[in-house]
């Protein structure tokens, strides 16, 4: 009984670990093409980008990634708001859901 359980840790642990570094290469090969990493956690340089134009693929604009940018701004004065006082928790919590929802 032992014996299974272990062995069904080591398969776990080297499944885990061979994912992670199928995703590890996956996002090297998107930064070294120019494109976004599929993790989300890498910028892409401009050195990248302008390598990525040469090579006819489309640029990717460099910066801080972000799925909520546009309601970003409202999203900062709800909380300057609710850190015045001038919202209650309630408030707070519908006035983000309305404006997340609009983004």
């Amino acid at each position: 009984m032992i014996g299974i359980l272990f062995g069904a840790w080591i398969f776990c642990m080297v499944s885990f670990c061979a994912i992670g570094v199928g995703c590890r290469v996956a996002c090297h090969k998107r930064r070294i093409c120019g494109r976004a990493c599929i993790c989300g956690r890498h910028e892409v340089s401009a050195k990248s980008i302008s390598g990525g134009a040469r090579q006819g693929l489309p640029g990717v604009i460099a910066g801080r990634p972000s799925r909520l940018r546009a309601a970003e701004t409202r999203v900062r004065a709800l909380q300057q708001r609710y850190v015045e006082g001038r919202l209650s928790m309630e408030q707070y919590e519908t006035e983000l859901d309305r404006v997340v929802g609009l983004a």
